[in-house]
């Protein structure tokens, strides 16, 4: 190219950029953010790898973390965690520093992300060869950056629904006017959310409400506990449902929050006090999903960190199975799904196959049977017999079944010890005797029947 050519094409790359070239570089570099130990005063730069004693308490204890986020403390800060469950005291180190991080666990799930104070950190530490998280959950490369981005810091600290107070794990998009407030009171009734203790107070005053405003479909008495569940129409009880979805985004990561909940039907599990029906989990299901022969019978499912181990949450996916049954199809949780809710899964489905191969009226069995008498689909179906090591492959007869009787028997032997445990809190999978409920699209036909009736 001529030298003509070429100072032509720089000048116009200059004017382009509205600078020249030299001042560019001069910006980059004036931009990047030196890090120095040594000079406490300057903050540690987003990004810089380190290490953190999680707990002063206990300084034999060390994690390697990423600095994700930090802010400066102000003069004025109290002295004391704004919340029980909340982050460390915002304080300025004794060695003058003046900020504080938010940091992310390499190689952890961000739940385990949190603030922490200068002192806590470690420019060194021992080689702990720790794996990054990988785990995609369903999102493209670009998407899943751009998530991370805008939730990278939780915006709320705790919550308190009734007498329990939960430490929260992710960011949640609650409105503007409450990112003011790190802890926030919920109505454990209507589920209306409040910045300050004095307001829920006064609201609990006028509040009428004793369970969630829908049908119950089912109610059962079992081991020192009383549950009832209620279907919810998303598109007639919009802030309840919307209320809902803002404390499920507290505690699921990679799930999308719509503000819409018309599309939506959400069964609210209650456990049943003398104060009324109090939440402890939910899950939510697509109403179009009804109209096809298969198809997702979850699209979002939680149960309150207060209220697990207690057996909820497989109360919750056995539910959305016998629904499944009732609807006559095959479904599935749809995906991405969190790391503590495909334990559940995985837990049910192998509880539920074991129950299947146990009874001795079932000594040859296909996958397809069992899925006509679960509605899980093949794919969860041969995950799960993968899973347990019982399928075998015959080059003569294809694909078997075989159990061996030690598995049937350690599985028995689990479901006789919580049955004997009459201290324990716990309730079992849903009672398909007990079950109330007509699939949602029938209602409607009915509906169009009777005023079509009314109207000749």
């Amino acid at each position: 190219m001529p030298r003509a050519k070429k100072l032509l094409k720089r000048k116009q790359k200059k004017q382009s950029a509205g600078g020249s070239l030299k001042k560019e570089k001069h910006d980059d570099k004036k931009n990047k953010e030196q890090f120095c130990p040594d000079d406490i005063t300057k903050p540690i730069p987003n990004g810089q790898r380190l290490w953190v004693i999680p707990d002063e308490k206990r300084p034999e204890n060390i994690d390697y973390i990423s600095i994700v986020e930090r802010k400066k403390i102000s003069n004025d800060v109290p002295s004391v965690s704004p919340t029980p469950l909340g982050p460390p005291a915002e304080r300025k180190d004794a060695k003058g520093h003046e900020w504080r991080y938010y940091v992310h666990f390499v190689g952890r799930d961000r739940r385990m992300d949190r603030w922490v104070n200068y002192e806590q950190l470690r420019f060194a530490g021992p080689d702990l060869n720790i794996e990054e998280h990988h785990d995609n959950h369903g999102f493209d490369e670009q998407s899943l950056k751009n998530h991370e981005e805008a939730t990278k810091v939780k915006n709320v600290d705790a919550i308190e629904i009734g007498p329990h107070v939960m430490e929260t794990w992710y960011f949640s998009p609650f409105p503007a006017e409450y990112t003011k407030y790190r802890k926030l009171f919920f109505c454990e009734f209507c589920l209306k959310f409040f910045g300050l203790k004095s307001e829920l107070r006064r609201h609990s005053q006028k509040c009428t409400w004793t369970h969630p405003p829908g049908n119950e479909i089912y109610r059962s008495k079992d081991q020192n506990i009383e549950v009832a569940m209620f279907e919810v129409d998303g598109g007639k009880e919009i802030i309840y449902t919307q209320n809902i979805c803002y404390i499920a985004k507290l505690f699921l990561d990679h799930k999308t929050l719509w503000e819409d909940t018309t599309p939506f039907l959400f069964y609210v599990l209650t456990e049943v006090t003398p104060r009324g029906c109090c939440v402890v989990g939910y899950f939510s299901k697509e109403k179009s999903t009804e109209l096809v022969s298969h198809g997702n019978n979850v699209a979002c499912i939680l149960t309150l960190p207060c209220h697990q181990r207690k057996g909820f949450g497989k109360f919750l996916i056995s539910l959305s199975y016998e629904l499944s049954k009732l609807e006559g199809k095959t479904g599935s949780p749809e995906e991405p799904i969190s790391d503590l809710g495909q334990q559940a899964y995985n837990s049910y489905w192998k509880g539920v196959i074991l129950d299947i191969l146990a009874d001795p009226k079932h000594e040859e069995i296909t996958i397809h049977q069992i899925s006509q008498m679960t509605s899980m689909t093949y794919k969860h179906i041969e995950q799960t017999l993968k899973a347990l090591d019982i399928i075998q492959y015959d080059s003569s007869e294809g694909y078997m079944i075989s159990v061996p009787n030690s598995l049937i028997k350690s599985h028995l032997d689990k479901k006789k010890r919580i049955a004997a445990d009459k201290t324990r809190k716990y309730v079992r999978p849903a009672d398909p005797k007990k079950v109330r409920w007509s699939p949602h699209h029938a209602k409607l036909i009915h509906k169009k029947a009777r005023v079509a009736a009314q109207n000749n």
